[in-house]
């Protein structure tokens, strides 16, 4: 009786340690921005230990919760914040069973609806669950472990029943240290006019280019202002609508910069060391 007592608290101490110790290393990883490979649609997941933005969830929960479940540490089962860029299935759909698999502290949207099923069941579930829904405005701000997230677009509240949901789409830029991201969502050019026009600030290292590559976005006048050194295009291969378009990836190659697509690396990950430290690039199929 006694070994197996001496046994049983030999190995609850373990337990105890190993399970304590996956805890400080979580804690003690570099900040990563993961371009997550979900096909025709969108989803980046910002985290740095235990704490996490998620921006849109692409177009399948089965899909989106396999990715996360690579990312997130065991443990963890909730998600500070989620972004959703704007309604569009290839956006929210997977954040539906995010959101029925980890607890959402907030989400941040732009008031924009669709008639769809998809957006019904991702309101109701909101509702039901009474996660926090803020309107995204210009200006807005969100402290990240002791850095910020700025919200460049929309300028104000956008109507329920706006037609065009793209060009409403959440635009925010993320600063860490010497590093920047610009996550744009949707928009197109009419979006990317406004945005130039508001004088903020959109010079930045890496660019998530907008509407998986369309030709309808990232006009000259945008890239030129932008002026990133990586481009990162969310795009599921041989998708139907052709993108990325050849137009779009001709402009981006006559600026020298670096294309990263997920249909063709997988997921792209960009892992901060330091905030004086420029971020490295990995991928994972």
């Amino acid at each position: 009786m006694k070994n197996k007592f001496y046994y049983f608290t030999i190995a609850a101490f373990l337990i105890f340690f190993a399970y304590f110790s996956y805890q400080i290393f979580v804690e003690t990883r570099p900040l990563q921005v993961v371009f997550l490979d979900v096909g025709q649609g969108d989803s980046i997941l910002i985290q740095k230990g235990t704490r996490q933005i998620l921006i849109d969830g692409g177009p399948s929960g089965k899909t989106e919760l396999a990715k996360l479940g690579k990312y997130l540490p065991y443990f963890d089962r909730e998600i500070e914040l989620v972004i959703a860029t704007h309604p569009d299935r290839d956006h929210i759909g997977g954040l539906i069973d995010v959101a029925k698999n980890y607890k959402i502290g907030k989400v941040i949207a732009t008031g924009a609806e669709k008639d769809t099923a998809v957006f019904k069941e991702w309101k109701d579930i909101r509702e039901y669950d009474r996660i926090e829904t803020l309107v995204a405005l210009r200006g807005d701000e969100v402290d990240f472990d002791g850095t910020k997230m700025r919200i460049i677009f929309p300028e104000g509240p956008v109507d329920a029943a706006a037609g065009d949901a793209n060009n409403q789409s959440i635009v925010a830029r993320f600063d860490y240290g010497d590093n920047s991201f610009l996550f744009t969502g949707d928009i197109e050019s009419p979006a990317e006019k406004e945005i130039l026009a508001s004088g903020e600030n959109i010079d930045v290292d890496f660019l998530k280019v907008a509407h998986h590559g369309s030709k309808y976005s990232s006009s000259n006048e945008f890239l030129d202002a932008t002026s990133p050194t990586d481009a990162i295009i969310s795009v599921g291969a041989n998708n139907s609508y052709g993108h990325p378009t050849k137009e779009t990836l001709e402009k981006l190659s006559s600026r020298n910069i670096n294309i990263l697509r997920t249909d063709e690396k997988g997921d792209i990950i960009f892992e901060c060391k330091a905030q004086n430290e420029k971020c490295k690039t990995t991928t994972q199929n």
